[in-house]
């Protein structure tokens, strides 16, 4: 009896030494798989530029997750479905899809409807009049105000972050173009979901590292290069959206 407790114990502390490493290991896998759907998501939009004389998609948008809103027929979804992207699948993070999928549907498949009562909101593969998914797009997004790495918004400030790209012949490996929604909206709510990130922390502007559970965030850049920042180094670098005054984090 004593040797058998001593064998369990050893496979306890075995198993405890090995669970974090493999999940370190599976996290890592996931990641891969989202970095390789933004350099999926990037090419459409390039041959949609290409095609419309260098412009991108329309993108008057509450915000730059949403990829069509209150059904406008130019959108997003309706320009480049089918035409330049066939696969909708890209556009599932299967990291934010398990932490989120449940509580918005079409995180975790672009066939589900946010709210199947109403079908108000849903994924790309839906006829609904609302879509967002798991991505910021950046590309020709209006309205935005770009800050510097201390917060300063002034256009002269030498670490200015460089404004979103409109057209394909400002994309650059300076510009930031696709990501996952981590922002602060002053006396709402903030919407952290990135890998791992949790929606809904509380309701006043505070710190990054303060609120936000993201261990990273992968960006894809306007050259169809990706980086992926560690937590230290995401920063407040955009300001707009809704109300005008919401950070976004990349």
């Amino acid at each position: 009896m004593i040797e058998l407790l001593v064998v369990i114990a050893i496979i306890a502390i075995l198993a405890g030494m090995l669970l974090p490493a493999l999940a370190k290991a599976k996290y890592r896998g996931s990641r891969i798989v989202c970095v390789n759907n933004i350099r999926s998501q990037y090419l459409p939009q390039i041959l949609y530029a290409d095609d419309n004389r260098g412009k991108f998609q329309q993108h008057d948008d509450g915000s730059p997750d949403y990829h069509r809103t209150s059904g406008r027929k130019d959108s997003i979804v309706d320009s480049l479905k089918g035409k330049y992207l066939q696969e909708t699948r890209v556009l599932i993070c299967p990291i934010t899809a398990k932490t989120f999928g449940k509580l918005w549907l079409n995180y975790a498949s672009m066939t589900n409807f946010a709210d199947a009562s109403t079908k108000d909101y849903g994924g790309w593969d839906t006829p609904a009049a609302m879509v967002y998914t798991p991505y910021m797009w950046f590309a020709n997004f209006p309205g935005m105000k770009f800050q510097s790495l201390s917060g300063s918004k002034d256009p002269a400030a030498a670490d200015i972050e460089p404004a979103w790209p409109t057209k394909a012949d400002e994309c650059d490996s300076s510009r930031a173009f696709i990501t996952h929604r981590v922002s602060d909206t002053p006396g709402s709510v903030t919407w952290d979901v990135g890998h791992l990130g949790r929606f809904n922390a509380p309701k006043v502007s505070r710190l990054f590292l303060e609120f936000s559970l993201t261990p990273d965030q992968p960006v894809g850049q306007a050259d169809g290069s990706v980086i992926v920042r560690p937590k230290a180094q995401i920063k407040g670098r955009a300001v707009g959206g809704p109300g005008g005054n919401t950070v976004y984090w990349y």
